[in-house]
């Protein structure tokens, strides 16, 4: 796995016998990193650059419905350990930056849309824990987790959304905008601790 600067220095990736990343310029080696093991197990990985390349994340899955990732800071040529968040229980995990890369948004997948699989509220209505959207602060590196909770229609094609994209899009005029898999939606911020989505009846 490797990804490309535009200045055409590469971020390489070895997974095969632990977890190294190296920095190449120029066809010479200019650094290497020492990736955590975590005890969950390493199911694989991938890189992703911020938009101004001044940070990678090493996102991580352990194959057993985990995610992770680690954030490191590119400074001349050197990475700089800057967070790691250890497994946290989902799927699917996507990843941007927003606010001049001061935050960097987590999503991933906690649950599917089986009638099985929901849950009944205090008034008798179903719903479902759908997901994660999570702020890691870049000044403070406090990551504040939120659970999306839906509620679905009594006609909700449950087989259709089960699967489609999570990715966070922007957060502009105190709103955070997501991309789901049955449309965009649009949260107040800052969040709150739950984010609940309702379709009507």
């Amino acid at each position: 796995m490797l990804i490309t600067l535009t200045d055409g220095s590469k971020i390489i990736l070895q997974d095969e016998d632990g977890l190294l990343l190296s920095f190449i310029s120029n066809n010479k080696t200019k650094a290497t990193y020492q990736l955590p093991y975590h005890s969950g197990g390493y199911g694989g990985g991938s890189l992703l650059l911020s938009p101004s390349e001044k940070y990678v994340i090493f996102s991580y899955f352990s194959g057993q419905s985990e995610e992770g990732f680690t954030l490191l800071e590119i400074v001349d040529n050197q990475f700089k350990f800057l967070y790691d968040s250890g497994y946290l229980y989902g799927e699917a995990a996507n990843y941007g930056f927003a606010d001049n890369e001061k935050i960097l948004v987590q999503t991933f997948r906690t649950d599917s849309w089986y009638k099985e699989n929901a849950k009944t509220d205090k008034n008798g209505d179903l719903y479902y824990t759908f997901g994660e959207l999570n702020l890691l602060n870049l000044e403070t590196f406090n990551l504040e987790r939120h659970t999306i909770l839906v509620y679905p229609s009594d006609d909700w094609e449950e087989e259709e959304t089960d699967v489609g994209t999570f990715l966070f899009t922007d957060i502009a005029d105190g709103m955070l905008r997501a991309k789901m898999p049955w449309g965009n939606e649009i949260f107040q911020y800052p969040l709150q601790k739950t984010l609940v989505i309702k379709f009507s009846k």
